[in-house]
């Protein structure tokens, strides 16, 4: 594949001005959960949106795509810090935007080769890009485009949303590079340094005084641990499938089994768990994504969580969903009363922790064994590029080592993501134990073993 960038000047965004009070936006929250884990454990995880336009609009929609992007929330960096324990703050990105144009491929070809670009993903929003471009044809004459996103510059719904910006000409107001600059960056990040030094003292004193109320109690840890295959995230073992479902036909038999087409959504995948033959303790965990955005005024790069369900495995489907629904329901619940956002002042520890030891305290997390996020149905302005509808479209995401090793952090053994659109759904499956899940072809044998099981038609990408 060839890669020849097509950049596209960048707007420049108005500067930062007014009085030194003015609010620095920084890395916080959410969003520097992801910087830390790329700076202190050197992994990353980045995003795919897959368009195919059957009506190819040609390589200038694609780069004219690029160009309005540019001008908004995604194109932003991580800048730097001139006092030690201050927050990274968010500038616009000085980079210009990249579209790489491949050689063409034949359509057959199409899942294997965003399967590659997915898996090749190295974005870095510290010290490069956090997003691209690439693009290719195929035989039939069709435009296959991936945009690749840093999920430190933005989660799913983020993305949705800076693409119908991006459609609407609407410009993102960035900080500009030099405003990290000069004596009013260095007042600002001393003070910034200052409320980080007290947020971790708060945080080291809460933990230690958890630490003795634990000693102190006498209910000994629970001996039933999960037996899940320990996951791997080297993005070049990862079994990925991609996989399309009639709209209709899906809702159909959600509703004839009682069901909805979230809790339907969640039964396949754990039938999917199940033929895999993945060993699950006494409660097969699933992370439901979702979405805690407010309105258009809420910028955050990253602004969703997750909804555990503790499934019993004996419960298997196909079958009734009534089970799932009454689950689903009491999470939910729970979840809006719960509070289960990290603290900033817990961060501000993580900060300025030594990587071993960060590591080790990663491995004592409590982690699901399976994730699934449903999008919803898809935005028309997100589907289009240059005017012409996807009459194919996936996202998924997918971690990135970036020392090329095993990741030795908890997660999902098994990650599943679907979107609706026109007359059909997507589901992509990401299958990170490969002593089970073996390689896509293996894997996709087991998802389509599960969707026939409930009578749903299906076609792999």
């Amino acid at each position: 594949m060839t890669a020849p960038a097509a950049t596209t000047p960048i707007a420049t965004a108005p500067t930062m001005s007014g009085p030194a009070v003015t609010p620095v936006p920084r890395v916080s929250g959410p969003d520097e959960a992801f910087l830390l884990a790329e700076e202190k454990l050197g992994y990353g995880t980045s995003i795919q949106y897959c368009w195919v336009l059957d009506d190819d609009p040609g390589i200038g929609a694609v780069e004219r795509f690029a160009e309005q992007l540019s001008h908004g929330l995604l194109h932003r960096s991580v800048g730097p810090r001139r006092v030690p324990g201050a927050q990274r703050r968010w500038l616009r990105s000085p980079s210009a935007p990249q579209v790489i144009s491949g050689a063409r491929i034949d359509d057959a070809a199409i899942g294997a080769w965003a399967d590659e670009v997915l898996r090749a993903a190295d974005l870095r929003p510290s010290r490069g890009p956090a997003w691209r471009l690439h693009t290719t044809t195929t035989t039939r004459e069709r435009r296959v485009v991936v945009l690749l996103v840093s999920h430190l510059v933005a989660d799913g719904e983020a993305i949705m949303r800076a693409i119908v910006a991006a459609a609407d000409g609407e410009v993102a107001e960035l900080p500009a590079p030099r405003s990290a600059r000069g004596a009013r960056a260095m007042r600002a990040d001393l003070r910034d340094s200052a409320r980080q030094v007290r947020a971790a003292g708060r945080s080291a004193r809460a933990a230690v005084r958890s630490a003795r109320q634990k000693r102190r109690s006498a209910v000994p840890a629970p001996t039933a641990g999960n037996n899940s295959a320990a996951p791997t995230y080297d993005p070049y073992r990862a079994s990925l499938v991609t996989v399309d479902i009639d709209r209709d036909r899906w809702h159909r038999c959600a509703k004839a089994h009682g069901g909805t087409g979230n809790t339907l959504y969640t039964a396949v995948t754990c039938g999917v768990v199940h033929r895999s033959g993945v060993p699950v303790g006494e409660q097969l965990r699933v992370s439901v994504a979702v979405s805690k955005r407010g309105g258009p005024e809420d910028q955050r790069a990253n602004a969703s969580g997750g909804v555990w369900l503790r499934i019993d495995p004996r419960h298997r489907w196909p079958g009734d969903l009534g089970y799932l629904r009454a689950l689903s329901r009491e999470a939910f619940a729970a979840y809006a009363t719960s509070g289960t956002d990290v603290p900033d002042d817990l961060q501000a520890l993580v900060r300025v922790m030594p990587r071993r030891v960060l590591g080790a305290a990663l491995r004592s997390v409590p982690a699901p064994d399976v994730s699934v996020s449903n999008l919803g149905v898809l935005d028309e302005k997100v589907r289009a590029i240059g005017g012409v509808p996807a009459s194919s479209f996936l996202l998924r995401m997918l971690v990135r080592d970036r020392a090329g090793r095993d990741l030795v952090v908890p997660g999902p053994g098994l990650s599943t993501w679907i979107v609706e659109y026109g007359d059909r759904i997507t589901m992509t499956v990401a299958g990170f134990v490969p002593e089970y899940h073996g390689d896509s072809a293996q894997l996709a044998a087991v998802v389509g073993d599960e969707l026939s099981a409930w009578g749903l038609p299906h076609r792999f990408w």
